[in-house]
């Protein structure tokens, strides 16, 4: 991200409620202005395990099939991009005090979601209700007022995004990770044990391991496979900073 005042990169962890650059002093934003994301689904498509979804904010969503993309409105600020295909997921944050090209794809060959920003030049000063009107926008296929709960109960599913093996301490079995929270199933255990993203403190690296740590002072640290470990390690910081802001 950058202000658009003294053109200085902005810190991705910035609050979305700070309205004043940190480096020049100025605003960094106009709420009242009205921009237009225009967001391409390119790339391979071959085996693809479904269509786009983008999440605006975790309240609106939008599908780009392969080589479409959708269009819509947005006021300027800080906003939250959500990008899924399959199972996978991308989660960005962005300052919106322009209009965007974003183009999206799925990599069949690293199994990830690539994203582009590209703000448009001159256009900083947003748009009249009228220049909106006159666009075709696209229609989002879901509303939910209740944030990624409701997409999921809206979607009809709860599956976690990853579902591995993973052992912690002396004990073995499945870790699953939602977007919401983890939930760890040790082998002949009935009762998992479930951690909200919500009462996370911090996720750290520690010796080829995921430190999770809790209010409380509370550590649990999770050994997983090696081949996967860098991208969950992505995944819980994006979602945890996402959903405590």
């Amino acid at each position: 991200m950058r202000c658009n005042n003294c053109k200085q990169i902005l810190n991705d962890k910035i609050s979305g409620k700070l309205n004043f650059c940190p480096i020049c002093g100025n605003k960094l934003f106009d709420d009242d202005k009205q921009f237009l994301i225009r967001v391409f689904s390119v790339g391979q498509r071959e085996n693809l395990p479904g269509n786009m979804l983008v999440f605006v904010d975790e309240r609106i969503l939008y599908e780009a099939k392969p080589g479409n993309g959708v269009l819509f409105s947005i006021n300027g600020g800080f906003h939250t991009f959500k990008f899924r295909c399959g199972v996978r997921s991308k989660v960005i944050q962005i300052l919106i005090d322009s209009d965007f090209e974003v183009k999206s794809y799925y990599n069949t060959l690293t199994g990830l979601i690539e994203t582009g920003f590209a703000p448009v030049e001159g256009t900083s000063n947003g748009h009249t209700s009228q220049e909106i009107d006159a666009e075709e926008l696209s229609q989002p296929i879901m509303v939910s007022e209740t944030g990624e709960k409701g997409f999921r109960m809206l979607l009809g599913e709860d599956e976690p995004d990853y579902d591995i093996v993973a052992t912690s301490g002396l004990l073995e079995g499945k870790l699953k990770i939602y977007g919401d929270r983890i939930e760890f199933s040790p082998d002949n255990m009935n009762k998992p044990d479930i951690t909200d993203y919500i009462n996370i403190v911090s996720v750290r690296r520690k010796m080829g391991a995921v430190d999770v740590q809790c209010e409380g002072n509370v550590h649990k640290i999770y050994s997983i496979p090696k081949d996967i470990y860098n991208e969950v390690m992505v995944y819980l910081t994006n979602r945890i900073d996402s959903i405590k802001g």
